[in-house]
């Protein structure tokens, strides 16, 4: 309690001043403690939040907690450097827990997303690739047939034999593949143009059109419209948290935490946000979620990055493309934040 209040108090307790002095210091320990379990019940529900995102899918386990983790680190760091400098820290504690709490929440939309999206680990669904080994096993016993019916000769019998196991094999790899080379693009689209003539006269082709589509995705395994869903979490994550009345130590989270798919040459989304309009707080957040996006041992589209590799990525984004904020990315990479010891990240150190 401010000593001002105190002086109301007293004069309006119309109690002796020892006691009116007494029960004033008994107010304010309460309030203090009042507030504190107002803190760590909001803390809470953003551990409970961020658990429940881990939860619902293996694949995305623990990329807050790491965020978090990796982060705190990042701002000590930011803050260290600034001491050294006798400069003022740019992220005092109350700015700190601010920024980690957007962390944890950033990604709560995807509670919104559905899973067959965010955790498809392959290009081709489990029904496409069925279709597929039983049109190619078809394909493979009307070869046979052909031969011993004397339509074809024993070298071209076993030359579509050798393209029907390629086709079942490489098809497989594809569809599970982080990136489509050229060569594979070209080998598909001499795939797409193979037929053969079922049991009831009709001319099919080897890979039927939305098969074809969905192999030909260069990079990942989500089709134009999949990636719409996916990308939609961030709105979500901003309806969300829109449902919250933050308080002044907390309002910027909605906006830092939605914003973390922003990139400074306005190709981010969903607002398109250019440098201008993109705080440092969310380019920070950005770096972190992009970083562990590339080494997480646990996303099934994709092999993880080594650490020198992620660096590599994130510098090419900053300097060649004006994507992310060079600086900050050489600061994160002269930090090593990513080193945690063995420690975990959690919400503890945000109520102290």
């Amino acid at each position: 309690m401010k000593q001002e209040d105190i002086q109301k108090f007293l004069a309006a307790s119309g109690l002796p001043e020892h006691l009116a002095v007494q029960a004033a210091q008994e107010y304010d320990v309460v309030g203090l403690k009042r507030y504190q379990e107002i803190k760590e019940l909001f803390l809470s529900f953003v551990r409970v939040m961020a658990t429940a995102i881990e939860e619902r899918s293996l694949y995305n386990a623990n990329h807050s907690r790491r965020m978090a983790g990796c982060g705190e680190r990042f701002l000590d760091y930011l803050n260290a450097q600034a001491a050294a400098a006798g400069l003022p820290l740019p992220f005092a504690s109350a700015h700190k827990r601010e920024l980690l709490v957007s962390i944890w929440l950033h990604d709560v939309g995807k509670i919104t997303t559905p899973l067959e999206v965010m955790d498809k680990a392959e290009r081709l669904s489990e029904v496409q690739k069925a279709d597929i080994h039983n049109r190619l096993k078809i394909i493979r016993l009307q070869n046979r047939l052909d031969y011993l019916e004397g339509k074809i000769s024993a070298a071209q019998r076993d030359e579509v034999a050798a393209q029907v196991s390629q086709a079942a094999a490489e098809i497989d790899k594809i569809s599970k593949s982080g990136f489509v080379t050229e060569e594979q693009l070209a080998w598909l689209a001499a795939v797409q143009s193979r037929t053969f003539t079922d049991e009831d006269g009709l001319v099919c082709p080897w890979l039927e059109p939305d098969e074809y589509a969905m192999l030909c995705v260069r990079k990942g395994t989500l089709s134009a419209a999949e990636r719409q869903v996916m990308e939609h979490h961030v709105e979500s994550t901003d309806k969300l948290l829109a449902q919250i009345k933050f308080s002044a130590d907390y309002a910027n989270v909605r906006s830092w935490a939605a914003a973390h798919h922003e990139l400074l040459d306005g190709s981010g989304y969903p607002k398109h946000l250019t440098a201008a309009e993109i705080p440092p707080e969310v380019r920070i957040i950005t770096i972190l979620d992009i970083f562990d996006a590339l080494i997480a041992p646990d996303r099934p589209y994709k092999p993880a990055k080594t650490v020198a590799e992620a660096l590599q990525i994130l510098q090419t984004m900053a300097e060649d493309e004006g994507k992310l904020d060079a600086e900050l990315v050489r600061q994160f990479a002269a930090s090593h934040c990513w080193e945690d010891g063995g420690q975990e990240a959690t919400i503890v150190s945000l109520i102290e």
